[in-house]
């Protein structure tokens, strides 16, 4: 007997322009567009979902479907503080600019300043493209879906 996965995407700015592909025991089941729910049917049993886009992966959930059961989840992109970061940088790179309109003479200090307002944002980015790349993605359980009893 068919189960159900319904895979919901909350709109986010970052990714927004990119699908994040479905993978279900291994293969490619379908695409969650931003602000997108997808549903699945897969028969009873035990299942392995993965999402990807690009080079970028999230680590594998393995779920259990009863005969027709739904499994509500839910994805996004793991990358936190994302505007946080995105702020030092822009503050990073304009801070010469900032510096000169306070009249606030250009220093080695003030150099090192703005190297200091990017380097996180530098080394969060750093950290996704390398290290962070099969973790980016999260699927977890949708316990906020009204559906989901």
């Amino acid at each position: 007997m068919p189960a159900k996965i319904i895979i919901n995407r909350k709109s986010e700015w970052l990714n927004r322009m990119r699908g994040f592909k479905v993978f279900i025991d291994g293969k490619e089941a379908g695409i969650v567009n931003n602000g997108s729910s997808e549903e699945f049917t897969v028969e009873s049993g035990v299942h392995i979902i993965t999402m990807k886009f690009g080079f970028y992966s999230g680590q594998p959930k393995t779920i259990s479907l009863n005969d027709n059961e739904t499994k509500f989840l839910q994805t996004r992109s793991a990358w936190k503080f994302f505007w946080f970061f995105y702020i030092l940088f822009l503050l990073g790179l304009l801070s010469g600019f900032i510096f000169r309109s306070l009249h606030i003479q250009e220093t080695r200090l003030t150099s090192i300043a703005g190297g200091i307002l990017i380097a996180p944002a530098f080394f969060s980015a750093l950290y996704h493209l390398t290290l962070g790349r099969k973790k980016y993605l999260l699927l977890e359980d949708d316990d906020s879906n009204i559906f989901n009893s």
